[in-house]
């Protein structure tokens, strides 16, 4: 089978067509007055249809690169799954119990609402782009077909949901999947076997630590492809994702470890600052006095007096009861870490870069760089290539140390350290860039694939 590359030239006007319905039905019940919104329906196409479509090319593009066809259209018998396609099975069969259910009450909006955050938020935004370097079928041919053979069934599935809510978009993709008309066939139904309440609850931790780790790194201002040594967390629960999520963490924010300390105490402790405004007109001449002793209350007195204990200090030898709005109270870092902390959960990174980490990450940034440059240089992303690098000592010793890493993360199959510039002419493409304050050039070529010379 030969999945469409492009879908017919009519499905432009459809999608309009299927933007309206789908504004109409998911920005309040449809038998609710209304007025129109163009650009409330421009942005309900682009998080929803947009994302579909795009999440169907990414599939047709690269099924069709490495020959895929489908098993079937039930769930393909897989030894030892991978854990991104258990989960977003699993997510799968909870979104479409929730849809049915929904329906069934006449809950139409809470229904497509359902639908649309599945479709952008875990299909598009964590299944495929977590599982992208598994379709380029470089690294695990077995693990490629699993998320073939995934993502297929869940836009399929996908498709059969949103059908009666934007019928010609849901028709064109499963046509494209299927060769079928989505509505000739039957609503789906969840799975039981696929469902899996312990995964998803632990994903969602999972996640909740990659958000904070993200603010984090933002706040420090250390980009995602420099890696930092460890991040710790403490759980508002119990539930601590297994390890295959946490790989799934640390990959995500490029991070060696993460580590689960049994309290809040080993991550910061508290801190009293006087609040003057209040201080001042109850205490008057003494306030710089119990402002002293404010500033000096231990972390573990501060925390009782969090979980609701009376707080009383003592002031020229009177005892004096201390309230909530006396003084503000701040969560200190211990040693260099940065921390955060938001509906239960304290999340830490330690920001400090030796030199393993810092070679590591100008492994990193030149993946991207060389990435960006076979873009601009007219390559296709599934095309095979040659590299060659010169530039400064530091540079090129973190490349020939990560030298793998970085041939499976751009598909390179030939690679050289050139400290000659008269080496420039075997490649079709010479650029050079900067990578912090070194330049480095970079030669690129194309070079035939293994497997189609082999075929």
């Amino acid at each position: 089978q030969k999945f469409a590359k492009v879908l017919h030239e009519t499905l432009a006007g459809s999608q309009h067509v299927d933007a309206i319905r789908w504004y109409l039905i998911t920005t309040s019940n449809p038998w609710v007055p209304k007025r129109y919104d163009d650009v409330a329906v421009q942005e309900g196409s682009r998080r929803f249809l947009g994302t579909l479509l795009n999440t169907y090319k990414f599939f047709a593009l690269y099924a069709n690169a490495e020959k895929w066809t489908s098993s079937g259209e039930s769930q393909q018998e897989l030894s030892e799954p991978n854990i991104l396609d258990s989960w977003i099975r699993s997510r799968l069969s909870s979104v479409i119990g929730e849809v049915r259910n929904e329906l069934d009450n006449y809950q139409v909006t809470k229904a497509y609402r359902t639908l649309g955050e599945f479709v952008s938020e875990d299909l598009s935004n964590w299944y495929v782009r977590r599982s992208r370097p598994r379709f380029w079928g470089s690294l695990n041919e077995s693990d490629t077909q699993k998320a073939f053979q995934t993502l297929w069934d869940c836009l399929r599935k996908v498709c059969l949901l949103a059908a009666p809510a934007t019928p010609f978009m849901s028709d064109w993709i499963f046509r494209g999947l299927t060769g079928k008309s989505v509505h000739l066939e039957e609503f789906p139904a969840g799975e039981e076997r696929d469902h899996d309440q312990s995964l998803e609850s632990e994903m969602e931790v999972a996640r909740v630590l990659v958000s904070m780790g993200r603010s984090l790194r933002e706040e420090v201002r250390i980009k995602v492809r420099q890696p930092l040594g460890r991040m710790i967390a403490v759980l508002p629960s119990d539930i601590i994702p297994r390890e295959e999520l946490l790989r799934l963490v640390q990959d995500e924010l490029n991070v060696k470890k993460v580590d689960f300390p049994e309290s809040k105490e080993d991550l910061f402790y508290l801190s009293a600052i006087p609040n003057y405004q209040i201080l001042g007109p109850r205490f008057g001449g003494n306030t710089e006095a119990i402002a002293s002793i404010v500033r000096g209350l231990p972390s573990d007195v501060i925390a009782n007096h969090q979980e609701g204990e009376p707080l009383f200090v003592e002031l020229e030898g009177e005892r004096v009861e201390l309230k909530s709005g006396d003084f503000d109270i701040k969560e200190e870092s211990h040693g260099e870490l940065v921390l955060k902390s938001e509906s239960g959960y304290v999340v830490a990174v330690d920001p400090t870069i030796d030199e393993e980490l810092q070679a590591e990450g100008w492994a990193r940034e030149l993946i991207n760089r060389i990435q960006r440059f076979r873009k601009d240089s007219g390559l296709l992303i599934t095309d095979r290539i040659g590299i060659g690098l010169s530039g400064s000592e530091s540079i090129m010793q973190a490349a020939e140390e990560h030298q793998d890493f970085i041939c499976s993360e751009t598909l390179a199959i030939d690679w050289a350290i050139l400290l000659q510039s008269d080496e420039d002419g075997k490649y079709d493409n010479i650029k050079t860039v900067m990578i912090d304050e070194f330049e480095v050039k970079i030669g690129l070529t194309k070079k035939p694939d293994p497997k189609s010379s082999s075929d």
